[in-house]
């Protein structure tokens, strides 16, 4: 891919995982007492959480098992059970996780960039139930409680292999997989199949100036927006840092340019919510369509991003569109 200026060279947090290190992940266990006479079976389940965002995709995939009538701690402190020092946006004590009474609860310890469960700010001690994802700092774990946690955890690993940690949408593994299947069917069947890639301008400058957290809530909401106007058989995928695709079969050229356009609208339309006020960003977009002699997916990708790179050179917040490959 063409380097292009001020881009984040920061890989999506699943691409740190492989099909190899899958097997490879460490997966601590726990000693599960057995219920006293009385005492419902549910609450001897154990609970477990997953690594699943690490803002230098560190520890992806480690599992963390917690026991009924146990506690964890989450921070920088090496004291804590769950110990993140590299990640400096993580208080020394941030968070606690207890397993009491068959329930397990998250509660803030007063850290400085607070806890979230499904991106709302805990304020209290908080319940989790299984699936939730919560954020300490910019680590995002999965919790688990299923009463086949063993399933229930591989089930979450093939989701981190094929879907991004941070903005949940198809990351660069799940986005080849796909595409490769989807050009070699529509240069087979002569049907149109067209890529947009866009990436948000001058993207260091927001972590620089206003930190790493709030660059990870802009790229979640511009996830969330853009996944709210597409269709179900359009691929959206983050493939880098700050960079997403959208692969659109059966669209032509001229019908992605017109996404392209409303998309780059919605993106720079309103502020994103970070701090008090929000901040402005906008996206540069590049449009390609299959054809000529493209044989593989990367083919593709590298007109996508001809046009992108003539988008930022020419000033950013447009949309351009490569000439359509001869038959």
């Amino acid at each position: 891919m063409t380097r292009r200026p001020d881009s984040d060279t920061r890989d999506p947090s699943t691409d740190g995982l492989s099909a190899t290190k899958v097997g490879q992940l460490r997966r601590p266990t726990a000693q599960i007492a057995s219920p006293a006479p009385g005492q419902p079976a549910e609450s001897f389940f154990e609970a477990a959480v997953i690594v699943i965002a690490h803002p230098e995709n560190r520890r992806l995939g480690n599992r963390f098992a917690l026991a009924p009538g146990t506690t964890i701690e989450i921070g920088r402190s090496p004291s804590a059970q769950i110990s993140l020092p590299e990640v400096p946006s993580l208080s020394r004590s941030h968070a606690r996780l207890r397993y009491s009474g068959g329930h397990v609860t998250i509660e803030d310890l007063g850290s400085r960039n607070g806890t979230y469960v499904n991106d709302r700010e805990v304020e209290a001690a908080t319940d989790l139930r299984s699936g939730d994802r919560f954020q300490v700092g910019s680590v995002h774990f999965k919790f688990l409680h299923d009463r086949d946690v063993e399933h229930a955890y591989h089930e979450a690993i093939y989701q981190m292999v094929m879907r991004d940690g941070l903005t949940e949408i198809f990351n660069q593994r799940k986005f080849a997989e796909e595409g490769e299947r989807e050009l070699a069917r529509a240069l087979r069947h002569a049907r149109p199949l067209t890529l947009i890639l866009f990436d948000l301008d001058h993207f260091k400058s927001v972590n620089d100036t206003f930190g790493h957290l709030c660059g990870d809530a802009v790229l979640k909401q511009t996830a969330a927006r853009v996944n709210g106007r597409l269709r179900p058989e359009q691929i959206f995928a983050r493939i880098g840092g700050e960079e997403f695709a959208v692969l659109c079969p059966e669209i032509d050229l001229a019908g992605a340019g017109t996404l392209a356009e409303r998309l780059r609208e919605l993106l720079s339309g309103r502020p994103f919510e970070c701090g008090p006020t929000g901040i402005h960003v906008t996206c540069s977009f590049g449009v390609a369509a299959a054809g000529g002699s493209m044989s593989h997916l990367s083919d593709l990708v590298a007109a996508a991003d001809r046009a992108l790179y003539r988008a930022k050179e020419a000033g950013r917040d447009r949309v351009e569109v490569e000439a359509a490959p001869s038959r």
